[in-house]
């Protein structure tokens, strides 16, 4: 039987997990993309597509997930795609102009398209809905 307080925890435990399995795709399809467009004239181009992923990752798992998903996809970006290989240096100026605006654009689509269930949406729709003077439980 569950009790009230692992009612609570439940919902806690989706989300910490959505946002686990968002960030390990964000970092596994990143690898994934890096492999694939590394020695191409077009790499430099690769977090730009990539920002498709992460508007996926945003809408079928939330904010959190898509934020998680965007931060490491740029660490695997810079670290596995851009040269000096194996550091965060990122020593073309389009490929770190690129990757700058792969963040921009997958944190914007994080907040703006996640749904609003997750996260801290969940929370403020939840207060609102709760009578004046009454916490939500």
């Amino acid at each position: 039987m569950m009790t009230d307080s692992t009612k609570k925890k439940e919902p806690i435990l989706l989300e910490r997990s959505a946002s686990f399995v968002g960030a390990a795709l964000g970092a596994i399809a990143a690898g994934a993309a890096s492999l694939l467009t590394a020695g191409h004239s077009w790499q430099a181009w690769a977090p730009l597509a990539f920002s498709v992923v992460l508007l996926m990752i945003a809408l079928y798992l939330g904010t959190r997930a898509g934020v998680w998903g965007t931060l490491l996809a740029a660490l695997v970006f810079a670290v596995l795609l851009f040269r000096p290989l194996g550091t965060l240096r990122v020593a073309d100026g389009p490929a770190r102009a690129n990757l700058g605006w792969m963040l921009l654009i997958g944190l914007t689509f994080s907040f703006l398209f996640a749904p609003p269930t997750s996260g801290i949406r969940r929370r403020s729709s939840q207060a609102e809905t709760t009578e004046p003077g009454r916490r939500a439980s």
